[in-house]
């Protein structure tokens, strides 16, 4: 499942604290190479980088940060960005209020449509955490709305969840693309993925 895979890629680089070799892009327009410990969940205030590997550690806030690239140990390459997260009304799912909170969440699938997913580390203590989130985001707009929550080994945490995906996105893309939460099929989304979402949208709306 190619849900799993990007689970796959993501949970490892958060098992442990480790700085990877970077790239950060500030919203000022400068950026700095370096090296970044990734955030533990997607709503801590700060980000760790060092210039060197055994520099000194400085600190960037979600708001002084645009994007970040890291390179994994099999030197792949997964890029992050923030993101502004947005609230879809529950009695009007075509209502949707944009907020100005900020998130760490990295880019699964980019396109017409993205598709970006946060992950919030397994905390012993309070025995939460260990489960991430995948975000659906309009074109030309800077904020996303929560679609699906996945575990640890990229399955869906609800069972049931596939009627309400295709109402969030009814009402989200009711004049984008009206017909996008018809076509969606169940088995289809399992094969292929979250990401395919972003394929079937340019597929049949997007042109």
């Amino acid at each position: 499942m190619k849900k799993a895979l990007i689970v796959l890629l993501l949970f490892p680089l958060l098992v442990s604290a480790k700085f990877y070799k970077a790239k950060i892009t500030l919203t000022n327009g400068t950026s700095k190479n370096g090296f970044i410990e990734l955030p533990e969940y997607p709503d801590d205030a700060k980000i760790k980088f060092k210039a060197e590997e055994k520099g000194k550690v400085e600190k960037f806030s979600l708001e002084e940060v645009t994007s970040f690239e890291i390179t994994n140990d099999k030197m792949e390459t997964i890029n992050y960005v923030t993101l502004k997260l947005a609230e879809q009304s529950t009695f009007n799912l075509n209502k949707i209020k944009p907020g100005d909170k900020k998130v760490w969440a990295r880019i699964v699938k980019e396109g017409k449509i993205s598709i970006y997913s946060t992950y919030s580390a397994y905390d012993f203590g309070t025995k939460t955490g260990g489960a991430g989130t995948f975000y659906i985001k309009r074109q030309n707009e800077d904020f996303a709305l929560f679609l699906e929550e996945f575990g640890g080994d990229g399955i869906s945490l609800c069972m049931n969840c596939f009627p309400a995906l295709k109402k969030t996105l009814k009402g989200y893309f009711e004049t984008a693309c009206p017909k996008l939460s018809e076509l969606v099929t169940k088995e289809e989304l399992k094969k292929k993925g979250i990401s395919y979402l972003v394929d079937l949208y340019e597929q049949n709306c997007g042109k």
